[in-house]
């Protein structure tokens, strides 16, 4: 079944937050869906748990601004996994990439941490995208070693080499579409605070103008007061 990758790019609005599939998509074949919906509501909780009240949005917005840059290694983890679990069980005619997905099933079947390690990222109990991508890589080298046995022989070293291949266009294509600095660094990645400082400073200019009309209206109150006393 295709479905359209939808990568999230942050939007911080004051007053609203996106969360889980609202966000962006990923194939539905792991169900991680409800795993980083899940996984958004709680970080949110605990970022929103130390403010008074909520009902300043500006305040609201400064304490949930690292919202969408703490849930990426999660969410990119999720994201990553399903799509690329997608391409890999996609039938496309392809030896090399049939050699990927019967590895992909032996690796798995071999138990221990080749089990274990992808079911915690499958699971989102140890969403780490460099764990995840040392398992990607290790069912390619996995089955190349298959191919490579009892000797190497052309026609092997050949499928190898496409093996790999197959496996960095399914990956690689997957994670720069989620941002590798957001990815791997998400400490370094810039904060959406664009539209924070837009409506501070709309809030601001409202408030003087409001300033303004009132001192203006007082003046002009004063002023008529003064004429009827000199005229009486």
């Amino acid at each position: 079944m295709q479905n359209k990758q939808m990568s999230c790019q942050p939007m911080h609005q004051p007053g609203a937050l996106l969360l889980g599939d609202a966000f962006n998509m990923r194939h539905p074949l792991t169900g991680g869906g409800m795993t980083v919906a899940l996984s958004d509501t709680r970080l949110l909780c605990d970022m929103l748990h130390p403010l008074p009240s909520f009902e300043d949005s500006i305040d609201t917005a400064r304490s949930t601004a690292e919202f969408y840059t703490k849930r990426k290694p999660v969410s990119a983890t999720i994201n990553t996994l399903a799509n690329a679990l997608y391409k890999v069980f996609c039938v496309t005619g392809s030896k090399a990439h049939e050699e990927m997905r019967q590895a992909c099933f032996d690796y798995l079947g071999k138990g221990g941490a080749c089990a274990s390690g992808p079911v915690s990222l499958l699971s989102g109990l140890n969403p780490s995208p460099s764990l995840l991508v040392m398992h990607f890589f290790s069912v390619a080298l996995f089955g190349i070693g298959r191919l490579l046995q009892p000797r190497p022989t052309f026609r092997g070293v050949y499928m190898c080499v496409a093996l790999l291949v197959v496996a960095s266009r399914i990956i690689l294509p997957i994670i720069w579409a989620e941002g590798l600095r957001a990815v791997f660094v998400p400490k370094l990645a810039p904060r959406p605070l664009s539209s924070i400082k837009k409506v501070e400073s709309l809030r601001n200019i409202s408030s003087s103008g409001s300033g303004g009309l009132a001192s203006t209206v007082s003046v002009g109150a004063v002023g008529a007061g003064l004429t009827r006393m000199r005229a009486a």
